[in-house]
């Protein structure tokens, strides 16, 4: 805990140190958010008028990432973060964030949607409380619920881009609605909405367009022996298609059910930067191998 604090305020100290060369200018420029698909939709609103600093950046995973101090500077040039709320990430290191920034203005879309939630899950090195699953921005239908609030607090924040604001939204909007009746008509036409997914990271589309997620990884722990024999099993009783997994876990396991069962394994970036693509490459998958 001692070193965590040391950590932390050598950040604070950097990242007060760098912000002190910063004009007043720059400041109302910058917008936080957590992850990458975030970025995308505040670019797409405010037609890239922004400076967004990602706290997560592409590659590192959610859980566990400690942000530098450039990013810690950033953060504390910005008038606005926006984030997801319950990121292993975030629940670590947010109220920390906000010492550096009192004024800054926070919106957890966390708040805003309806969570699912469980026992609290001990995901290996990182504890998800409450058993809140943080992955909303994988359902269309939440992002759709969510964008009206995410477009309010940009005007709020910047006034100045309100009416680019309000011309990028129809577009953007769409583009979500676009995804989402993709999903409902898919759903309507299978039999077999089933898939298998390394780490659950899917359940909020599963839930919102009735898929059923099979999830290898259990409670954030590596699957045992028993436990692969038994998903192997599983596998094959129940006429599993495809097998999701993020690209930056670990895929031998995943890859070993896929050899045992014959079943597909399929890598995927759920913090992909364009959203709507990503969101477009899981759908045209779980199209391709469902029926």
């Amino acid at each position: 805990m001692r070193t965590f604090v040391k950590i932390f305020y050598s950040f604070s100290l950097a990242a007060l140190l760098l912000s002190g060369c910063t004009n007043q200018s720059e400041k109302t420029k910058t917008i936080s958010v957590s992850i990458l698909p975030q970025k995308y939709f505040v670019d797409g609103l405010t037609g890239n008028a922004l400076d967004v600093n990602v706290m997560i950046p592409p590659g590192a995973g959610h859980a566990t990432y400690s942000p530098t101090p450039m990013q810690f500077k950033n953060l504390s040039d910005s008038k606005l973060y926006i984030r997801i709320g319950y990121l292993g990430y975030e629940q670590a290191w947010i109220h920390r964030l906000k010492e550096m920034n009192p004024n800054m203005e926070d919106l957890n879309l966390s708040e805003r949607t309806e969570l699912i939630r469980g026992e609290e899950i001990q995901h290996g090195d990182h504890v998800h409380e409450g058993g809140v699953d943080p992955h909303i921005w994988l359902s269309p239908k939440v992002m759709m619920d969510l964008l009206p609030n995410v477009k309010q607090a940009l005007i709020n924040s910047y006034p100045h881009l309100k009416e680019t604001i309000e011309a990028h939204y129809p577009q953007l909007l769409a583009e979500v609605e676009g995804v989402h009746q993709r999903l409902i008509a898919l759903s309507g036409r299978l039999t077999n909405r089933k898939f298998m997914i390394f780490h659950p990271a899917m359940t909020y589309l599963a839930r919102d367009y009735g898929f059923e997620q099979i999830a290898i990884e259990q409670d954030g722990k590596e699957p045992s022996p028993a436990l692969l024999a038994k998903t192997i099993q599983y596998a094959r009783e129940n006429d599993i298609k495809v097998i999701f997994i993020q690209k930056e876990y670990d895929i031998r396991n995943a890859q070993m059910v896929s050899k045992e069962t014959g079943i597909k394994l399929i890598q995927v970036d759920y913090l992909e930067y364009n959203w709507t693509d990503m969101m477009n490459q899981i759908i045209d998958k779980l199209q391709e191998n469902l029926q």
